[in-house]
C-alpha cells in the first residue's frame, strides 16, 4: 500500500485543547494575583540544614527579614505569588505562539483544504500528500493475504460483505464494523516473537479449534516455527481494524469459550504473547469475550468501535 507523505493532522486539535486550558488557567491566575502580598521570598539553605525563608520588598535588599517557623503560611503565600507572576508571563507567551501558529496553518486544515478546493477533474489526476480517509481506506483494503483454510465440517457463515467467517459471533462483529464503515481485514496474519519454551503449539490449539456458545467450530489460527530459541509464532487475529481518522490499526480478538477453564488459560497465554510484543489492550488491541450464558453484546461492540475506531 502507498504510504501518504503527511498523515492526517491530529496535532492541531490537541493544540486547540491546550490553548483552551491555558486561557482558563490564565484567567484564574490573573484573579488570584489581583491583591498580592507585598514583597518577595528569598530562600537560603546550607548543606542539609533546614531551609530559611526571608521576606524582602526592594530589589537591593539582599537579605530581607527572617520569617519564623510560625509564619510559614506567609512564606507560602509569597512563594505562590512569585510563582504565579512568572508563570503568567510564560502562559501568555505560549498563548500568543499557539494562536499565531493556528492562524497561519488554518487550524491545521490548510493542506487538506487546498486539495479539497481543487476541481474534481484535477483532483482525479493527483495523489495528495495527505490522502482523504476514503482514499486511505481503499488502499488499505487492497492489501491481499493468504487466509487459513476452513475444515470440511465447518459451518457456512457469511458476513454482510459476503465474507466467510468461523463463528456467529464473528459475523456479529464483522457486520457491526461494516455498519459503522470501519475497514477491517479478517484473520490477517501476524508474526510475533516468543522467547524460550514458555508455551507450545498446543497452548494455542484449544483457542484455534474453538466451539463457541453458538455451536460453531473453528480451525487452527496459527503455526509455530521452533527452529531457534526465539520462536516465530504466526497468528491470525480475528480482525485487524483501521481507524481512518488517525490511521492507527487495532487487532481485535474475540474469545468465545471463556467458561472453559482450559480455554481461558490458553487465552491468557495468548494475551501475554501479545503484551510481550507490544500489542496492548487499549493501545492497539481490542478484546471481547463470551461464555455460554453471556453472548457478545451489540451495545458493547459499538462502544468499543466508538472509543477506538471512529
Amino acid at each position: 500500500m502507498s504510504i501518504e507523505l503527511i498523515p492526517p493532522d491530529t496535532l492541531n486539535s490537541q493544540l486547540r485543547e491546550k490553548l483552551k486550558h491555558l486561557k482558563h488557567a490564565l484567567s484564574l491566575l490573573l484573579k488570584r494575583t489581583k491583591n498580592p502580598p507585598e514583597g518577595h521570598l528569598r530562600v537560603a539553605q546550607k548543606g542539609t540544614h533546614r531551609p530559611q525563608y526571608y521576606h524582602y520588598t526592594t530589589p537591593d535588599d539582599f537579605t530581607g527579614k527572617y520569617i519564623r517557623k510560625n509564619q510559614i503560611d506567609f512564606a507560602r503565600s509569597l512563594a505562590q505569588n512569585d510563582y504565579d507572576e512568572k508563570i503568567i508571563n510564560i502562559i501568555q507567551k505560549e498563548i500568543k505562539s499557539l494562536e499565531m501558529y493556528l492562524s497561519q496553518t488554518g487550524n491545521g486544515n490548510s493542506i487538506s483544504e487546498f486539495y479539497d478546493n481543487l476541481c474534481t477533474p484535477r483532483r482525479e489526476l493527483i495523489t495528495p500528500v495527505t490522502l482523504t480517509d476514503e482514499q486511505y481506506a481503499v488502499l488499505w483494503q487492497e492489501v491481499s493475504w493468504k487466509g487459513r483454510p476452513f475444515s470440511q465440517d465447518a459451518p457456512l457463515l457469511y458476513t454482510a460483505r459476503d465474507e466467510r467467517v468461523r463463528s456467529k459471533s464473528e459475523v456479529i462483529i464483522a457486520d457491526t464494523l461494516y455498519r459503522h464503515k470501519i475497514p477491517y481485514r479478517y484473520e490477517f496474519p501476524l508474526i510475533l516473537r516468543r522467547n524460550g519454551t514458555t508455551s507450545t503449539h498446543d497452548d494455542f490449539d484449544k483457542l484455534n479449534h474453538r466451539t463457541s456458545s453458538s455451536g460453531t467450530h473453528t480451525t487452527p489460527t496459527g503455526s509455530i516455527n521452533t527452529s531457534n530459541t526465539h520462536t516465530a509464532v504466526t497468528l491470525h487475529p480475528d480482525f485487524l481494524c483501521l481507524n481512518t481518522r488517525t490511521r492507527q490499526e487495532f487487532y481485535w480478538e474475540h474469545f468465545g469459550l471463556m467458561h472453559d477453564p482450559d480455554y481461558s488459560k490458553k487465552a491468557a497465554r495468548k494475551l501475554r504473547l501479545y503484551t510481550e510484543n507490544g500489542i496492548l489492550p487499549g493501545r492497539n488491541l481490542i478484546i471481547t469475550m463470551e461464555t455460554q450464558t453471556d453472548p457478545p453484546s451489540i451495545r458493547t461492540l459499538e462502544k468499543l468501535i466508538e472509543e477506538f475506531l471512529l
